[in-house]
């Protein structure tokens, strides 16, 4: 119970998106309706680039790395979750994971639209294994953007890479990865307002926007 309970107040603090309560609550120029994906990227490019670095690093602190660590380190789900294949018995953290990527993609205060989840994903990086992943993440991301010049391919390449680089490290996180970017693809897939155009669709999963 302990453990359900954890896990439906992650998605509901998740749910919470830090761009649109400062588009509706903050900004003076702000806007109450938007049609694009919503996140610190999208203040960045239209608002404030200062109220975007903190509206990303409170996706990725907050909505991202906290639960991750209140769960590995304040509350012990040894008793929930008997240990199975995985010897260190960290199998709990797959549900959150998923919880936290889902509620912050698929908002129940926005009418399931949402943000990318990108800055979440740092943060659940950083809590599943403190500073190597997230270093080996940043690496890969700017080697590929001076590639390629764009974040939308960059970011899915850098997301596989520390996927396959995790695998010796830990069956769990080689999971949380994987279902990160399962996740990460569906939304991009979906975006905020589905379509069934192939070109839309092929531009959304490659880079990551409709054109």
């Amino acid at each position: 119970m302990e453990y359900l309970i954890y896990l439906f107040l992650i998605f509901l603090f998740c749910s919470f998106n830090f761009t649109d309560f400062y588009l509706k609550k903050v900004s003076k120029n702000g806007q109450k309706t938007w049609s694009s994906h919503i996140g610190s990227s999208y203040v960045w490019k239209n608002h404030s680039k200062l109220a975007s670095l903190i509206i990303f690093c409170g996706d990725s602190i907050l909505k991202g790395f906290f639960p991750i660590f209140v769960a590995k380190q304040i509350m012990d789900f040894d008793a929930v979750i008997p240990a199975s294949v995985f010897t260190n018995n960290e199998m709990y953290l797959i549900p959150i994971v998923l919880i936290q990527i889902i509620a912050n993609n698929w908002s129940i205060f926005l009418k399931f639209k949402g943000g990318r989840g990108m800055a979440v994903i740092i943060g659940i990086i950083l809590g599943l294994n403190p500073f190597p992943l997230a270093i080996c993440l940043y690496v890969i991301y700017i080697i590929a953007w001076t590639k390629i010049r764009d974040g939308g391919p960059s970011w899915i390449i850098a997301l596989f890479a520390t996927t396959l680089i995790s695998i010796p490290i830990s069956n769990v996180i080689s999971i949380c990865l994987l279902a990160c970017i399962l996740l990460t693809l569906l939304k991009r897939i979906l975006g905020n307002s589905i379509t069934k155009k192939y070109t839309i669709i092929k531009n959304r999963l490659i880079f990551d926007r409709d054109y």
